[in-house]
């Protein structure tokens, strides 16, 4: 039998379900490809051919093969894609006289946490890293990321210091500290760590400690969550099987009766994510269905971003008596925050809202359970 095989995308996929890790990467079921997975496949490969190309070509930009290299169709979410894609190649310059750069470097260590080719029997931990040089005494990663979340900061997660630890471990073993950055190509802006000796000293411990939780575990109970719509192995959970089989949930009077509802409820919402994703590209690229009396396809909409101010001013040189205008801009907070925060004057906003009747309501639904601190 082959020797088990680890990553850190397969420590947090156990992490987030053990039942979806035993899937996927014991009986070797695919998961299936979500629209976050595609896009952030073709914008990793898409910079990592355009890196190649400039540092291979001795060029800080070339701008005109990027062009050339632009998403087309047929491949889904293109606009967005291509957005990125012009938002990065057009602000983006090579760092002139790279020292040892590596693109999509592929790294692997065996059970000792030695480096060794990534294909080997020997091969323990794999990674790759998007993007790395080196500055004198400085290890540098930029890691392409196309998540629609921005942090304002940085933690040092073990899934950065991993990265940290096997870029000086197999690439750079002089290097003092490791310059961790984050590349948002959505945003076309960057957040960065700095990754001391002590941060990176502990992680081949920390990786077995994760490591040997996996391997002493024989049953791979599945954990429904927050999760459950980006697993890509709905269809096989013995959880949807047993929720889509008749239980006694629909007026719960037991804690089990309860949690088997809960349980129900969030797999159908996830179920219905799954299925409207999958039949909105269908229907993308085949056109509308219909079923009865109803369409289902795309509606054209329009929608204006109005100018508060602009408005306002206008409706008063209108004639509009200043009560009038008013109720006509549907005031809430987030609206007056939005507005206060393009007259640049967030400052007003404590002031007006402490003035306010606060209201507050309560709403059942599913949330992510906090940490105990």
């Amino acid at each position: 039998m082959k020797n088990p095989q680890y990553s850190f995308s397969r420590l947090d996929l156990y992490e987030r379900c053990p039942w979806a890790y035993k899937t996927v990467h014991i009986d070797k079921i695919p998961r299936a490809k979500s629209e976050a997975l595609q896009t952030g496949t073709v914008m990793h490969q898409l910079v990592a051919n355009y890196l190649d190309r400039l540092i291979t070509s001795v060029q800080l930009t070339d701008w005109e093969w990027a062009r050339g290299a632009t998403p087309k169709e047929p491949v889904a979410q293109v606009s967005e894609m291509v957005e990125m894609w012009e938002r990065f190649y057009q602000t983006f310059t090579l760092p002139p006289a790279l020292d040892a750069p590596g693109v999509e470097n592929k790294l692997a260590f065996d059970a000792d946490w030695q480096p060794c080719e990534f294909f080997s029997e020997a091969a323990y931990f794999r990674m790759v890293i998007d993007f790395h040089f080196r500055q004198e005494a400085l290890g540098v990663i930029v890691d392409w990321k196309t998540n629609r979340a921005m942090p304002q900061t940085v933690e040092k997660d073990l899934q950065l210091r991993t990265y940290g630890w096997g870029l000086k471990q197999a690439l750079y073993p002089e290097i003092q500290e490791v310059l961790l950055r984050l590349h948002f190509l959505r945003y076309g802006k960057e957040r960065e760590v700095l990754l001391t000796h002590l941060d990176l000293a502990a992680v081949p411990d920390e990786l077995k400690a994760r490591i040997e939780v996996i391997e002493a575990d024989h049953t791979f109970t599945p954990t429904p969550g927050s999760f459950c719509g980006w697993c890509g192995v709905t269809t096989h959970c013995p959880v949807m099987a047993k929720a889509l089989t008749p239980v006694e949930v629909m007026a719960p009077v037991t804690l089990v009766q309860a949690e088997k509802a809960a349980s129900l409820l969030l797999t159908l919402q996830n179920l219905e994510k799954e299925l409207s994703s999958r039949l909105k590209d269908w229907v993308k690229e085949h056109g509308p269905i219909q079923v009865g009396d109803l369409v289902y396809g795309p509606t054209e909409m329009l929608s204006y971003d109005l100018d508060t101010q602009a408005v306002v001013q206008f409706l008063l040189e209108a004639g509009l008596e200043r009560e009038t205008v008013w109720p006509l801009l549907n005031l809430t907070k987030t609206g007056l925050e939005r507005g206060l925060k393009k007259l640049r004057r967030q400052d007003l906003l404590g002031q007006v809202l402490a003035n306010a009747t606060a209201k507050t309501t309560e709403r059942i639904d599913f949330r992510k359970v906090k940490e105990e601190l």
